[in-house]
């Protein structure tokens, strides 16, 4: 138990495609699977017809956010879904804040990453490790009627630093998602790196930068 709560700790999340397939464990996913994904946006057709075709786009502009919180919870299991690491062992993070970001302004925000705890790999030093992990956040902003949301999901690690008493740097990407942002934010997207630290008392920094469409065509 005193692992995994080291685990919690502090947590990085990086591109998932920074490190090699052999580390994923014995349970690959499915290359057909994987060639779906890779196929999709080149044999899907717009509908020019539907609503969010229809929004007049805005231009990209520069994004980001800065804020502080803490990690209020770990609990056994994915997040949401079922747990897919390789022998069924999953934690689920969760964490609050406060932030300010490009659009939003000042903002609470919520977040949660499931740990994959089966698959992770050594870093090359002792007790050093990166698991796979993936999540979202979300930003809520204004009240009343100016009350909007921006979410995001990443896909990442989280990885623990021998160097630094097992506490971890944070790199890693983002997606914007219409389908998880309201308000202004409805048919927004955009993408970014992410960028966190947990203290040993659950203290959380967080920080994002990269770019944001208000009004997409998705």
């Amino acid at each position: 138990m005193k692992f995994f709560l080291k685990i919690s700790t502090l947590f990085v999340f990086l591109a998932a495609g920074t490190i090699s397939a052999t580390a994923a464990g014995a349970d690959h996913v499915d290359p057909e699977v994987v060639r779906a994904a890779l196929e999709r946006s080149s044999t899907s057709t717009p509908n020019a017809q539907s609503p969010a075709a229809a929004q007049k786009t805005s231009a990209l502009i520069d994004f980001s956010m800065r804020g502080s919180g803490t990690q209020n919870s770990m609990t056994t299991g994915a997040c949401s879904g079922v747990c897919q690491a390789s022998a069924g062992h999953c934690d689920c993070l969760k964490f609050s804040g406060s932030l300010n970001a490009t659009q939003v302004g000042n903002a609470s925000w919520t977040a949660n990453a499931t740990v994959n705890l089966d698959d992770c790999t050594n870093t090359g030093t002792t007790n050093g490790f990166c698991c796979f992990s993936d999540g979202s956040l979300t930003a809520n902003g204004g009240t009343g009627s100016s009350a909007s949301s921006l979410g995001m999901t990443f896909t990442g690690l989280t990885c623990s630093d021998p160097n630094a008493s097992l506490d971890t740097s944070i790199q890693g990407a983002f997606i914007i998602l219409p389908s998880k942002s309201t308000g202004k934010f409805a048919h927004s997207t955009g993408t970014g790196q992410l960028d966190a630290y947990v203290a040993a008392n659950n203290t959380t920094y967080l920080s994002g930068r990269g770019v944001l469409q208000v009004v997409s065509p998705f």
